[in-house]
């Protein structure tokens, strides 16, 4: 359920960027970079008995000290153009696919026009198809939007197939090859049944140290939908200190 927590929401027409917590947490690492960078404004959060229920500090440079991180927030361009999502605490067990409906509800029920999914698939279980050529790739649903289909291909942000010569539309051939995707599949799944116009951007990555991957994905989502025109360097939170420390303080324990 939505919980907005300012009167100034404008999601009819917005197009929605959402992470799905994945595989070296790519996804939610590339919105923290737009997110901060952008000083986005907070809209409201998501209220969802799925998930892991976590709190704390704000997660961002520009929020104020008293404001507390929960684990789905909803953040907004002044124009409302752009609306994304942060997820910060992944679907309790066998609970993705209801995670992934209310996702899909909040999507029907706010008016957004597209969603972007951003998600990260193990790189070590990838096709043979897939070891060569751009780490991010894409994969369309009921997608009407032939001008970013076009800025996709020109990025060389290659369809997410098995096989290349695959001709096929239908998702679920694709769907095979996430793996450790968090809610990508069913959400993706949903999404062609209800009609809703989404492209998954999916990085292809390891775990470990994950800073340069989100990196590529933060810049193909800014290239790709032209969020920020001119941006010359992403602005990093100040918990990104904290992903790898080298010394971490006896006080945290």
């Amino acid at each position: 359920m939505f919980v907005p927590t300012t009167s100034d929401v404008k999601t009819d027409g917005s197009t929605l960027i959402i992470p799905s917590v994945s595989i070296g947490n790519v996804p939610q690492l590339a919105v923290d970079l737009l997110v901060n960078t952008l000083a986005l404004t907070r809209i409201g959060i998501l209220d969802s008995s799925a998930l892991l229920p976590v709190s704390g500090p704000p997660g961002y440079d520009h929020l104020p000290a008293t404001q507390r991180s929960v684990p789905v927030e909803v953040f907004q361009t002044a124009d409302g153009k752009w609306t994304i999502v942060q997820q910060r605490a992944p679907p309790l067990p066998k609970h993705h696919r209801v995670y992934a409906q209310e996702m899909v509800d909040f999507i029907k029920t706010h008016g957004f026009a597209r969603v972007v999914l951003l998600t990260s698939s193990d790189a070590a279980l990838r096709a043979d198809a897939l070891i060569d050529g751009p780490q991010i790739r894409s994969l369309a649903v009921n997608w009407q939007d032939e001008a970013l289909a076009g800025r996709l291909q020109a990025l060389s942000l290659s369809a997410f197939a098995l096989h290349e010569q695959a001709e096929t539309k239908s998702v679920p051939k694709p769907l095979t090859q996430l793996h450790s995707s968090g809610i990508a599949k069913p959400f993706l799944s949903l999404c062609e049944k209800e009609g809703i116009q989404v492209v998954a951007l999916i990085s292809l990555a390891n775990e470990g140290d994950n800073i340069p991957d989100a990196i590529m994905m933060a810049n193909a989502v800014n290239a790709a939908l032209d969020i920020a025109s001119g941006l010359d360097q992403w602005r990093p939170p100040k918990t990104w200190e904290w992903l790898m420390p080298a010394n971490t303080p006896a006080s945290m324990f």
